[in-house]
C-alpha cells in the first residue's frame, strides 16, 4: 500500500489582545496577551515596586497585572477569592494551576484550567462538539469526552475532483499501516447502486487505485486512475476501526452521483461565531465576484447565505473559499455567537438568491441540496428550560413534522416539500442531513400501479400544489405528507413514509431499512386492501407484535375507517411489495396467502356505521393503534377496541378476536368526543384519542371531548367487564379519571387551566410519564409524575418541581416553555433511551404559517 499526501486544513486563528492597566496611573496602559498565547508582556519580570510594572503592580518582586482600582504596595496580594482575574488565573479566580480549575465559559490556557468534563477550545472552557477534539480513545458525546465505546459509521461520499473519491466517517479513525485503518485500500468497495444496500457487487465500471489520503482525522481521499461515468454508485466499508478500536457500526456505505448539480454536503462549527461549510464540488474562489460562495460585505453574504436554528447567530459577516486540496470547503463567519442547539446554513441557488457555482460551472441545486444542519459551539440543550433544539429545521417554514427513533438515531421530517429529513444521535449532536429516493410501482400484479408519468427514482412524498406527474409530487402523485414513523417487521426494522392524496384513491406507503444519507424507499401497494375506498390519507402508524397497522380514515356517507395489518416487508432484492390483500368487502384474511389484511374496522362497535352502536361521525378514521400486553388497542370518536389474541384477523370473519373496551365511568359517558371534518394533516389535537401510554403496567390515554379533555388510566386487576375480560387486560369497567380538575368542570382533566383546551401529549420518558395541552393563551403546558398509579392533580409537578395543586404552579419549562405566543400546539412526539438517560422530543408550533420548533427533554 502506498500513502499519498497528507492534507491539514489550516486556520488562522488570530491572537486576542485586551488592554490593561489602572485608571489615573498617568502610565500609558500595557498590552498584554491572553493567557496561554505565550507572550509575556511584561508580566513575571523582577520588580522592587510598583512602578517597575507600567500598568500592574509588583507583588512578591514579580510584575503582576492589577485591576483598574488597585494602586501603590498597598495592594492585595492576588488570590483565587477576590472576584477578579489575576495572578497567574486564566479566568476570575480559576485556571493557571494555583486556583481551582474553571467552570464553564471561563477563558482558559489549556485543558488543565477546565474542570474536567470540559476542554479549552477557542480559550474558553466549553464542552466538546466533536470527537477530534478528544484525546484518543475518547468520543464527544452528550458535551462530554468519554471513553469512546460507540461504534463509528459511514456519513457520507462524494467526488470533490474527477479522479478523486472522498469518504467522510462520523468520528476519527486509524490511520496507520495496519489492516483496519482507513489507509487500507482493501477496506473498500465501490458498486452501483442496487436494492441490496447492505452488500457489494464491484462495479467494472469504477477500479479503486491504492492511493489513499488523509483529509482529517475522520476523511479520507481515495485517487481513481480516470473519472468514473456519469450515475449512482454506493461505497461499502468494511474492515476498519476507529481510535478506540470499536468495529464499524450501521451505516456501512454511503451513495454518491457521478455528475449532477453542486450540493451543500455538511457544516461543522468551528467555534462560537464560525462554521465550514463542505460542498461536493470545489468553488469559485472570489470573493464577491458572481456565483463565488465567498463574500466580504454584509449585502454580497447576505444574497449567499442565511442561517437559522435555536437561536438568532446575526449576519454572515464574511465567507472564504479555501485554498487548493480543500478549495471544496467554505469558513462562514457570523455575527452572533452559538449555543449548543443545532442551526441551518441555507446557501443561495439560483431560486433563492446569487447562484453559487463550482470551478466547473455547475449550479447550486434547489431545495434540499442547498441546505444543511450543525450542532453549534456551546453547552448542549437537555431541556425545555434551555430553550429549542431547532427552530425551522428546514429553513422552509414548515409548521408540523414527526420525530422517531431509528437505528438507535433521532429522525426529523419530513421538510415542507417531502425531500428531506434530519437525523441526529439520542442526544441530538452530529446531525445528518437526509435525502429520499422513493420506488415506482410500474406493475400491476395487484392492486395499482403508480400513477406519476415521469421517470423513477422521486426524491419527494409531494406537497400540497405540488405540480402532477413531475418530480415535485410522490411516485403515486402524492401531493403532501401523512405518517413517518418506525418500527419492525419480518424481524427487520424499517423506516415507513407515507403521502396523501387530496383527491382520492390513495394505494401506497413506502418502507426503508436503508440508513445512509440518502433513504432507498421501496413501495407497499395497498390497492387490493382500499379497492372501491375514497381513502386520501391516514390517521395512524403502530408496529406491533411484527406487523405494521395502518389506520385509514373515510369522509363521507360510508363512514368507513379502515384498519390494514401489514404482515410481511418487501422483499431485500424487490423494488417494492405487490401485497395481495382480501377485499374491502368480502373475504377473511388469511395470514397464509396474504400480505396484507383489511381488518373490517368499519365492523367494530362504535368505530364504524356498520358497528353496533354505529359510529354516526361524517368522517372516521382510527386515532391511534398501541400495544398492550401483546395486544392491540385501538380508538376513535365511537369508542375503544382491544383484540383478544396476538396476531387478531379481520372483526368480520373472526369477531372473537375483538372486543370493545369503550369506559363504562360516568365521567366518559357524560362528555361527547371531538370529531374532525378533515381526513388530511391531522394533528394531535385532531384526534378524540390522541396519545396512548404504557407506563407502570397501565394504560393511559388522552381524550379530547367538546367541553375539553380527559386523562384516562386503566387498572386491568378490576376485571370489570363481560368475557373475556381478564386481569392482564383493560376492560370498559377498568378505566378511572385521572387527575380531575379542583375547580370549573371536574370531570376534565385541565389542571385547573381552563384554556388547556386538548389534551396533545402524552409519553413516558426516564421512568417518568409526560402529560401536554394545547393551550392558545397561556402557551403549551406539560406536567410531569413518576408517582406508580398517579391520580390526582397533586401526583404531577411542572416548572421547578411545584406540585400542580400550588397557586401559579406552570408548567414544565414554564407555559409555552417561555415563548407562550409561539408555542401554542404541541406535535407529534417520541422518546428514546441513550444509556442512562431517556430524551423526550417534542415539535412544537403556534399553528399553520409558524414554524415548527423541536424541544428535547433529557431524564
Amino acid at each position: 500500500m502506498r500513502l499519498g499526501r497528507l492534507l491539514v486544513v489550516a486556520l488562522a486563528w488570530g491572537v486576542a489582545l485586551v488592554q490593561m492597566g489602572c485608571s489615573g496611573c498617568g502610565d500609558p496602559p500595557v498590552t498584554y496577551s491572553m493567557p496561554g498565547s505565550g507572550v509575556p508582556g511584561g508580566r513575571g519580570d523582577l520588580c522592587q515596586d510598583d512602578a517597575d510594572c507600567p500598568g500592574g503592580g509588583c507583588r512578591s518582586g514579580v510584575c503582576q497585572p492589577e485591576p483598574a482600582s488597585c494602586t501603590g504596595n498597598s495592594c492585595a496580594e492576588p488570590s483565587c477569592t477576590d472576584g477578579v482575574q489575576n495572578g497567574t488565573e486564566t479566568g476570575v479566580d480559576c485556571g493557571g494551576g494555583s486556583c481551582p480549575v474553571c467552570s464553564m465559559g471561563a477563558t482558559c490556557g489549556g485543558n488543565a484550567d477546565c474542570k474536567s468534563a470540559l476542554l479549552c477550545l477557542e480559550g474558553m472552557c466549553a464542552r466538546c462538539t466533536e470527537s477530534a477534539q478528544c484525546a484518543p480513545g475518547f468520543e464527544c458525546r452528550a458535551g462530554g469526552c468519554e471513553d469512546d465505546d460507540f461504534s463509528p459509521r459511514v456519513q457520507l461520499a462524494f467526488l470533490p475532483g474527477s479522479t478523486v473519491l472522498r469518504v467522510r466517517f462520523s468520528e476519527p479513525m486509524r490511520q496507520d499501516d495496519s489492516a483496519a485503518s482507513m489507509l487500507n485500500p482493501d477496506n473498500y468497495c465501490v458498486e452501483l447502486t442496487d436494492e441490496t444496500p447492505h452488500e457489494c457487487t464491484p462495479s467494472d465500471a469504477f477500479w479503486l487505485g491504492s492511493v489513499l489520503t488523509v483529509v482529517d482525522p475522520s476523511t479520507v481521499d481515495i485517487e481513481l486512475p480516470f473519472a468514473p461515468g456519469g450515475g449512482r454508485y454506493t461505497v461499502h466499508v468494511s474492515g476498519m476501526v476507529d481510535r478506540a478500536d470499536n468495529e464499524l457500526g450501521w451505516p456501512r456505505q454511503a451513495d454518491f452521483e457521478v455528475g449532477g448539480p453542486l450540493r451543500l454536503l455538511s457544516a461543522t462549527s468551528l467555534g462560537r461565531n464560525r462554521v465550514v461549510l463542505t460542498f461536493s464540488r470545489p468553488l469559485l474562489p472570489g470573493p464577491d465576484v458572481s456565483g463565488s460562495a465567498g463574500c466580504t460585505s454584509l449585502a454580497t453574504c447576505a444574497s449567499r447565505y442565511r442561517l437559522t436554528g435555536s437561536t438568532s447567530l446575526g449576519a454572515v459577516l464574511s465567507a472564504k473559499v479555501l485554498d487548493r486540496l480543500s478549495d471544496n470547503e467554505v469558513v462562514l463567519t457570523h455575527e452572533g455567537f452559538q449555543r449548543g442547539g443545532q442551526y441551518t446554513v441555507l446557501a443561495a441557488n439560483v431560486e433563492g438568491g446569487e447562484g453559487l457555482q463550482s470551478v466547473w460551472g455547475e449550479r447550486l441545486g434547489a431545495s434540499p441540496l442547498d441546505r444543511v444542519t450543525f450542532t453549534g459551539f456551546g453547552p448542549l440543550v437537555s431541556t425545555v428550560e434551555e430553550g429549542p433544539v431547532q427552530v425551522d429545521p428546514f429553513s422552509d417554514g414548515v409548521a408540523s413534522t414527526s420525530v422517531v427513533a431509528y437505528r438507535g438515531r433521532v429522525y426529523v421530517g419530513p421538510n415542507a416539500n417531502g425531500t428531506r429529513a434530519v437525523g441526529m444521535d439520542q442526544d441530538g449532536v452530529r446531525p445528518d442531513d437526509l435525502a429520499f429516493r422513493f420506488r415506482k410501482d410500474t406493475q400491476r400484479l395487484s392492486g395499482a400501479r403508480s400513477s406519476n408519468t415521469v421517470g423513477a427514482p422521486f426524491p419527494s412524498i409531494g406537497f400540497a400544489g405540488c405540480q402532477e406527474n413531475s418530480y415535485q409530487c410522490g411516485p403515486d402523485n402524492e401531493d403532501g405528507r401523512a405518517l413517518f414513523a418506525s418500527g419492525t417487521l419480518s424481524g427487520t426494522e424499517w423506516l415507513m413514509v407515507s403521502g396523501t392524496r387530496s383527491g382520492g384513491g390513495l394505494d401506497y406507503v413506502y418502507m426503508s431499512r436503508d440508513d445512509d444519507a440518502t433513504l432507498d424507499l421501496k413501495y407497499v401497494d395497498l390497492g387490493q386492501a382500499l379497492d372501491g375506498t375514497s381513502a386520501r390519507s391516514f390517521s395512524a402508524l403502530g408496529f406491533l407484535g411484527g406487523r405494521a397497522y395502518l389506520g385509514v380514515p373515510i369522509t363521507g356517507g360510508t363512514r368507513r375507517p379502515e384498519l390494514l395489518a401489514l404482515l410481511r416487508a418487501p422483499a431485500e432484492t424487490a423494488e417494492g411489495l405487490e401485497a395481495r390483500s382480501n377485499s374491502t368487502t368480502v373475504g377473511g384474511c388469511n395470514p397464509s396467502t396474504h400480505e396484507l389484511c383489511n381488518l373490517a374496522a368499519h365492523r367494530m362497535p362504535g368505530i364504524g356505521a356498520a358497528g353496533s352502536p354505529a359510529n354516526p361521525a361524517h368522517t372516521v378514521g382510527i386515532d391511534f393503534v398501541g400495544e398492550f400486553n401483546d395486544k392491540l388497542y385501538l380508538g376513535n370518536n365511537g369508542g375503544l377496541v382491544r383484540a383478544t389474541v396476538e396476531e387478531p384477523l379481520d372483526y368480520e370473519s373472526s369477531p372473537s378476536h375483538w372486543v370493545s373496551i369503550t369506559p363504562s365511568a360516568p365521567e366518559y359517558r357524560a362528555k361527547q368526543s371531538i370529531t374532525t371534518d378533515t381526513d388530511l394533516d391531522l394533528d394531535p389535537s385532531d384526534r378524540a384519542w390522541s396519545r396512548m401510554a404504557v407506563f407502570n403496567g397501565h394504560v393511559y390515554l388522552g381524550r379530547n371531548t367538546t367541553a375539553g379533555p380527559q386523562l384516562w388510566r386503566c387498572d386491568p386487576a378490576r376485571v370489570s367487564g363481560p368475557a373475556p375480560a381478564s386481569a392482564q387486560d383493560c376492560d370498559a369497567g377498568d378505566w378511572v379519571l385521572v387527575a380531575a380538575n379542583g375547580q370549573g368542570d371536574v370531570q376534565l382533566t385541565q389542571f385547573d387551566n381552563p384554556h388547556n383546551t386538548r389534551l396533545t401529549l402524552l409519553a413516558v420518558s426516564g421512568g417518568a410519564l409526560y402529560v401536554g395541552f394545547d393551550n392558545a393563551v397561556d402557551g403549551v403546558v406539560v406536567y410531569r409524575t413518576a408517582v406508580d398509579e398517579p391520580a390526582s392533580r397533586s401526583d404531577f409537578t411542572g416548572q421547578d418541581w411545584c406540585v400542580a395543586t400550588t397557586a401559579r404552579c406552570e408548567g414544565l419549562g414554564r407555559n409555552g416553555f417561555g415563548q407562550p405566543r409561539a408555542n401554542t400546539r404541541l406535535g407529534e412526539a417520541t422518546t428514546v433511551a441513550a444509556g442512562e438517560y431517556g430524551f423526550l422530543y417534542v415539535p412544537v408550533s403556534g399553528g399553520p404559517g409558524t414554524p415548527v420548533r423541536l424541544y428535547r427533554h433529557r431524564d
